[in-house]
């Protein structure tokens, strides 16, 4: 906003004249009004703007945390957080959760024999040994 210059100069020339008086204090007071006024918008721009600023801050940082944990993308929106910290903190967090999930493996049938499935054993031998075809041509041998 400009302030525009003085018409005149402010002289007292003379005797002193109230309306000219009112009308100069009428106009200091409109422009102080005027000025309160643009003064009032430009701090809620200001606001506005902080707010837009700190948002985009806070994308970046949510950004940078995700990528340096390695979130997946289903999970974003659980990262929380007021700044970078917090917002490090919760990704952190859901990331170290999310993997311990992922390595967590249930056994499907607890309690249960485990087949040991490898081409040359039945399910009776012995669990140290393995195929052996010596052994298995001396049995053939020893039964002729």
């Amino acid at each position: 906003m400009t302030i525009p210059a003085p018409e005149t100069a402010t002289t007292w020339d003379g005797p002193f004249d109230a309306d000219r008086a009112a009308r100069l204090v009428e106009n200091l007071r409109r422009e102080l009004a005027e000025a309160k006024s643009a003064l009032a918008t430009e701090r809620e721009r200001a606001a506005e703007l902080g707010k837009v600023v700190a948002s985009r801050g806070l994308a970046d940082a949510r950004t940078a945390a995700v990528t340096k944990h390695g979130v997946p993308a289903s999970l974003v929106g659980y990262i929380t957080g007021d700044n970078a910290e917090e917002i490090e903190a919760s990704a952190a967090k859901i990331a170290a959760d999310f993997s311990a999930a992922q390595t967590t493996t249930v056994d499907p049938l607890p309690g249960k024999p485990k087949p040991q499935l490898k081409p040359g054993r039945t399910a009776n031998d012995a669990a140290g040994g393995g195929y052996n075809p010596a052994e298995v041509a001396r049995r053939i041998e020893a039964r002729a």
